[in-house]
C-alpha cells in the first residue's frame, strides 16, 4: 500500500477536536510507504510511537535514522501532545487499529443505527438505545412468554442444488393459512385475521418472488411460490397473483410430476373456470392418492352444473374417509343448493 505523507498542520478546528478526543492521551499516527519508483514513493519502516509529554501546545518532529547503505528513506513521524485544561467528562476505554492509525474508542453515550443480523436478505435496521443512558428518554421494557419454535426447513434454491434456501418461516405461514385461503372463497373468523394473513402473505410472496423468477428455480421454490400466489388470488389481491400462480405451478409440474403439484394445478384451473382442463390434473392427482383432489373434482362438477355427479363423488369420499373434518359440511352445502363446497363456517376450518 502506498501512502502520501503530508505535513500535519493544526487549525483552530483541528485543535479543538484534538482537545475533545485526546484527554491526556497521545494519538500516534505511523504511515508506512512502499517503494515503487525511485522518484515518487519511498519504503519505510514503522516508527516507534512518541512518548507522552506534559508540554502544552507543543509539536515535536522526529526523524528516524537508517543505515547509510540502505536504499530506504525514513518517513517523518509526527507526535503531538496536547494537555487539556478543561475538566474531563469522557475517557478513552480502549483503542482500535484502523489501517496504520490508532484511534481511541470512547465510551460516551451515543445514538447510532444498528443493522441486526440478516436472514435471507431481510434486514432489520433500528436504533440501539438499550445501553445509551440518555437523559429524559424512557427506555421500553419487554417481557417474553409462551415461546415456541419452528422446524428449520432448507430446500435447494436452484435445480443444480448448488445452494440452499431457508424456508422455515414461509412453510410455517403456509401451514397456518392453507385451511383458510387455499380455496375460493377464503374463510376467516374475523376481519383482523384476514387482514393480518393478507399482509404477511404479501411480504412472503415478494420475498419468494426473487428466487422463483430465476429460470433455474428448483421445484421446491416454484411449488411454494405457486401456493402463496394462489392464496393471493383467492384473497382478491389482483390478477398478477393468478398469472404468477399458474406460471409457477406449470413449471413445477414439468420439473417434478408429483401428486401435490398436479392437485394444485388442477384446482387452480377448475376454480378459475377451466373445469375440463383442471379435471385432467385433478384426476391424475386422485389416482396418485391425493385425497383432496376428489373434493376439488366435486367442486368442478358443481360449478359445471353437474350437481348429481358432485354429490356422488362426495358421498363415495365420505364412505372411504368418514373422519374427514369437512365432508359432512360440504355435503350439506351441495344439498342446500350452494355452489362453493369450501365456503364452510370458520369454526369448522382446521
Amino acid at each position: 500500500m502506498t501512502h502520501m505523507v503530508k505535513t500535519l498542520v493544526y487549525t483552530p478546528l483541528a485543535y479543538t477536536l484534538a482537545i475533545l478526543m485526546a484527554t491526556n492521551a497521545t494519538v500516534a499516527m505511523a504511515a508506512t510507504a512502499k517503494t515503487t519508483t525511485k522518484t515518487t514513493t519511498t519504503k519505510t519502516t514503522t516508527a516507534k510511537p512518541a512518548t507522552q509529554t506534559t508540554a502544552t501546545k507543543k509539536t515535536t518532529v522526529t526523524k528516524a535514522k537508517t543505515p547509510k547503505k540502505s536504499t530506504e528513506k525514513p518517513a517523518d513521524t509526527v507526535s503531538n501532545s496536547v494537555k487539556d485544561t478543561t475538566p474531563q467528562t469522557t475517557t478513552p476505554s480502549a483503542t482500535s487499529n484502523t489501517g496504520s492509525m490508532i484511534v481511541p474508542v470512547l465510551t460516551a453515550p451515543t445514538v447510532a443505527n444498528v443493522i441486526y443480523p440478516s436472514t435471507n436478505s431481510v434486514q432489520l435496521v433500528g436504533t440501539d438505545i438499550s445501553a445509551q443512558n440518555l437523559a429524559n428518554i424512557p427506555l421500553p421494557t419487554l417481557t417474553l412468554s409462551n415461546l415456541s419454535t419452528i422446524k428449520t426447513v432448507l430446500v435447494p434454491r436452484t435445480t443444480d442444488n448448488s445452494t440452499q434456501l431457508d424456508v422455515s418461516v414461509l412453510d410455517d405461514f403456509i401451514t397456518y393459512a392453507t385451511p383458510m385461503a387455499r380455496h375460493y372463497p377464503p374463510v376467516f373468523s374475523s376481519r383482523t385475521e384476514r387482514y393480518n394473513t393478507t399482509e404477511r402473505l404479501k411480504s412472503l410472496t415478494a420475498w419468494i418472488e426473487t428466487y422463483a423468477q430465476n429460470p433455474n428455480a428448483s421445484y421446491e421454490v416454484l411449488l411454494r411460490a405457486a401456493k402463496l400466489n394462489a392464496m393471493g388470488r383467492n384473497l382478491d389481491l389482483g390478477s398478477d397473483y393468478a398469472v404468477r400462480a399458474g406460471n409457477y405451478i406449470a413449471r413445477a409440474v414439468r420439473l417434478n410430476d408429483t401428486a401435490e403439484a398436479n392437485f394444485l394445478y388442477g384446482a387452480m384451473l377448475a376454480e378459475g373456470g377451466g373445469f375440463k382442463e383442471g379435471a385432467k390434473y385433478l384426476e391424475k392427482a386422485e389416482k396418485m392418492g391425493y385425497l383432496e383432489a376428489t373434493q376439488s373434482l366435486a367442486q368442478a362438477d358443481l360449478l359445471d352444473d353437474k350437481k348429481d355427479r358432485a354429490i356422488q363423488r362426495l358421498t363415495e369420499f365420505k364412505a372411504k374417509n368418514p373422519d374427514n373434518p369437512y365432508i359432512d359440511e360440504q355435503l350439506r352445502i351441495v344439498n342446500s343448493g350452494k355452489y362453493y363446497i369450501w365456503d364452510i363456517p370458520a369454526k369448522v376450518v382446521q
